[in-house]
């Protein structure tokens, strides 16, 4: 529903152009948040209208169909991805290289990636994002084909981000990750791998890669603490084989993002990587599982999202 009374907009600078928000596209995830995401509707709603800005609501009815939604909005668009980072997964795949704007609203579990744009968990504060922020164009990555705008996770990381599902909704995101590691902590393997980063190869006996761009994974662990989203460059986290007790002792670290001091914890910059194994492997992209593969190829695409962010101090 649009807002009553005299149209007002309020504008933001996108590559010397404006940004009209007379109206805001909000898909909705109902499910996001354990289903909790569906009950924030009128008080958005209510915010967004106070400030001039017409609402129009759509609903996801599964997975994929947030990005069907976006296909079929116009180019130039003002689109607010509602819910946690699966839907914003699939809205910023469907904004890349259009003239689309991606707004955030975070209603999930995890909300990773409003914390690489500086948006913070908080949903006032997002609001007020949606309303006066600043658009920034973005880094996004393609691996095997499909885009991803937090990170890809190839062992591991994946294994851990497909148990989320199963663990008591009352654990929350945090608690459902750290749920998930415990019960993979007694039967995980490290694998054979080769990276490719930039030219040159590396061998690798590693518990898991992680090809980022944002900056957490799994709503507080810190994998990637420096990444930069506008640097066009991947941030490739990778460990040599480690033991169950070395894990345990890793975990706090992460939490912390000291972790890259650790002498079986490798780190480099790549605009494009290469990981090959010898056996298939199970992998997400910002917590999104993709069909276990031996082989993935992934590259950064400058600046390629448009997304709303807050306005830098001053």
């Amino acid at each position: 529903m649009r807002a009553a009374g005299r149209p007002s907009f309020e504008a933001g600078i996108l590559d010397g152009m404006e940004v009209e928000r007379r109206v805001a596209h909000l898909v909705l995830n109902p499910a996001a948040g354990r289903g909790r995401a569906a009950a924030r509707r009128g008080e958005i709603s209510a915010y967004l209208e106070r400030r001039g800005i017409g609402v129009e609501w759509h609903e996801t009815r599964g997975t994929g169909h947030a990005g069907k939604i976006v296909a079929g909005l116009p180019d130039g668009a003002l689109i607010v991805a509602v819910g946690g980072d699966g839907t914003v997964h699939e809205v910023a795949a469907a904004c890349v290289r259009t003239g689309r704007v991606m707004g955030i609203l975070p209603v999930g579990s995890g909300n990773d990636y409003v914390k690489a744009l500086g948006v913070g968990t908080e949903l006032g504060r997002a609001l007020e994002v949606v309303v006066g922020g600043m658009v920034r164009s973005v880094d996004v990555g393609e691996v095997n084909g499909v885009r991803f705008n937090n990170g890809l996770g190839i062992g591991f990381d994946a294994e851990v981000a497909a148990g989320v599902a199963k663990a008591p909704a009352w654990l929350g995101g945090f608690g459902g990750y750290l749920w998930s590691v415990g019960r993979l902590l007694w039967g995980f393997e490290c694998r054979e791998a080769r990276l490719k980063l930039g030219g040159e190869e590396i061998p690798a006996e590693t518990l898991l890669v992680a090809v980022a761009l944002g900056t957490t994974y799994g709503a507080r662990f810190r994998l990637a603490p420096e990444s930069d989203l506008e640097d066009g460059a991947f941030d490739v986290v990778w460990s040599e084989e480690v033991s169950r007790a070395e894990i345990l002792r890793l975990i706090p670290s992460v939490l912390r993002g000291t972790h890259l001091a650790h002498p079986k914890i490798h780190f480099a910059r790549a605009a494009e990587v290469e990981v090959s194994l010898k056996k298939p492997v199970p992998a997400h992209v910002d917590g999104e599982m993709l069909s276990p593969t031996r082989d993935f190829r992934a590259r950064v695409l400058p600046r390629a999202l448009r997304v709303l962010a807050p306005q830098p101090p001053g």
